[in-house]
C-alpha cells in the first residue's frame, strides 16, 4: 500500500479513469500489494479531519473472466448526514465494468458494489479505483481467461512511459508447466505505426523457459496516447500473450529527491517530486529489496501509470508496506521522467 500527498495547499484532479493497469500475462515473481492510496493535505498541517476513502477490497481478488468482483468502499469515518457518494473507476473498461458511482449511507463507514468482468485470452490486472474529497485508494483485480497454454509470458517492467523518438527496453519471461519440451518464439503485434521491437533473442530455447530482451523503438512523429502492444510466446498453434503498455508523452520536467516519509513512529520510504511543466501525467513506482534497485528483487509496485494531475507544487509519495525497513530502494516514474536508483540506507529524511 501506498500514499501521497502535495507539500503545498492546492486542488488535485483526478481523471475520470483513474489508474491504468497494465500487467497481463502471468504474476509477477514477487508478491505485490497492487494497492495504492493519496490524499491532500494543507500546508504544515499534521492531518485531514476531513472524511477521506481509506481502503478499496476485492472478494474475489482474482476470477474466471466472465465473473463478478465484490467492490468494498471503506471510509476513515462514517458518512455524515445525507451520506457521501464515491466515484469509482477502472482502468480498462473493456474487460471490466463498475458503477460510475457508489453512495455510502449517512452513519455508514462503508459500501458494497460490484464489478462484472468479460472473459479475457490471457491473464489482465485491472486496477479499481475508489475517489473521494480529493482522496483516492486502489486495489488491482485479477481476470483469468479459461483456458491457457503449458507455459506463462511475463513482462518487466509491464507498462513504460516515454517521449517520441525515444527507446525502452523491456525483460520478457517465459516459464513452462511440467513436462513441456519445445522452444518458443518471440514476437509483437497491434504495433503503433513507426514503432519497432527487436528481441535478443529471438527464440528461447527448448524446453521454454528463459528470458529475452524486447528494445521498443519509438519514431519521432509518434502521436501522445497509450497504446497496448502484445508480446507473444508461440510454439506450433499454441501461443500465449502479455500486453505491454507504452504511454507516450512530453516531459514533465520531474525532479526526485528520495527521502524518508515519518508517520505514527515509523518510516516509510518515500520521494520528494516537483514538476517544471504542469500536467497530467502517469506515475509508477517500483520497490526493491537490497540497495540496487535489482529487477530480479521487486518487493511492491504501485500507481502502475495511474494518470495524476501535477500543479505548481510539491509532492510527496510513499510505500507503507514495509515500514522501517532500510535495505531497500526504489524507483519513481513521472511521465517520461524517472529518479536515479533511490538507497535507503543512505537517504536522508524528507523535508
Amino acid at each position: 500500500m501506498s500514499r501521497c500527498k502535495p507539500e503545498k495547499t492546492s486542488t488535485i484532479l483526478l481523471p475520470a479513469v483513474l489508474l491504468v493497469m497494465a500487467a497481463c500475462g502471468s504474476p509477477p515473481q514477487s508478491t505485490q500489494s497492487g494497492r495504492f492510496a493519496g490524499m491532500v493535505i494543507p500546508e504544515n498541517a499534521t492531518g485531514s479531519s476531513s472524511i477521506a476513502v481509506t481502503s478499496v477490497t476485492l472478494n474475489p481478488a482474482q476470477l474466471t473472466g466472465g465473473g463478478s468482483s465484490a467492490i468494498t468502499i471503506r471510509l476513515t469515518a462514517a458518512a455524515p448526514n445525507g451520506g457521501v457518494t464515491v466515484q469509482l473507476a477502472n482502468s480498462d473498461g473493456k474487460f471490466v465494468t463498475t458503477p460510475a458511482t457508489v453512495t455510502i449511507p449517512a452513519g455508514q463507514s462503508s459500501a458494497t458494489a460490484t464489478a462484472t468482468t468479460t472473459t479475457v485470452n490471457t491473464q489482465t490486472a485491472v486496477a479499481i479505483s475508489a475517489i473521494y474529497n480529493n482522496t483516492v485508494a486502489s486495489a488491482v483485480l485479477t481476470i483469468n481467461s479459461a483456458t491457457s497454454a503449458p507455459f506463462s509470458v511475463t513482462l518487466q517492467p509491464s507498462t513504460v512511459t516515454k517521449a517520441p523518438g525515444q527507446s525502452a527496453s523491456v525483460k520478457i519471461t517465459t516459464k513452462i508447466s511440467s513436462g513441456y519440451d519445445h522452444s518458443l518464439q518471440l514476437k509483437a503485434s497491434n504495433l503503433p505505426a513507426g514503432v519497432s521491437v527487436t528481441f535478443t533473442p529471438s527464440t528461447i530455447p527448448a524446453p521454454g523457459s528463459g528470458t529475452s530482451n524486447a528494445a521498443i523503438t519509438l519514431p519521432v512523429d509518434i502521436q501522445p496516447g497509450t497504446y497496448s502492444i502484445h508480446l507473444t510466446a508461440t510454439y506450433g498453434t499454441t501461443s500465449e500473450s502479455a500486453i505491454l503498455t507504452l504511454k507516450v508523452d512530453q516531459s514533465p520536467g520531474a525532479t526526485f529527491q528520495g527521502c524518508w516519509y515519518k508517520e505514527n513512529g515509523h518510516r516509510y520510504q518515500a520521494v520528494q517530486i516537483s514538476v517544471a511543466n504542469p500536467g497530467t501525467y502517469p506515475f509508477d513506482a517500483d520497490l526493491y529489496f537490497g540497495t540496487t534497485c535489482d529487477p530480479n528483487q521487486q518487493a511492491d509496485e504501485f500507481g502502475f501509470g495511474v494518470p495524476l494531475k501535477f500543479g505548481g507544487f510539491g509532492y510527496i509519495f510513499w510505500f507503507s508496506d514495509f515500514a522501517d525497513q532500510s535495505n531497500m530502494s526504489a524507483i519513481w516514474h513521472v511521465g517520461t521522467d524517472h529518479s536515479q536508483c533511490v538507497n535507503y540506507k543512505v537517504a536522508p529524511n524528507c523535508q
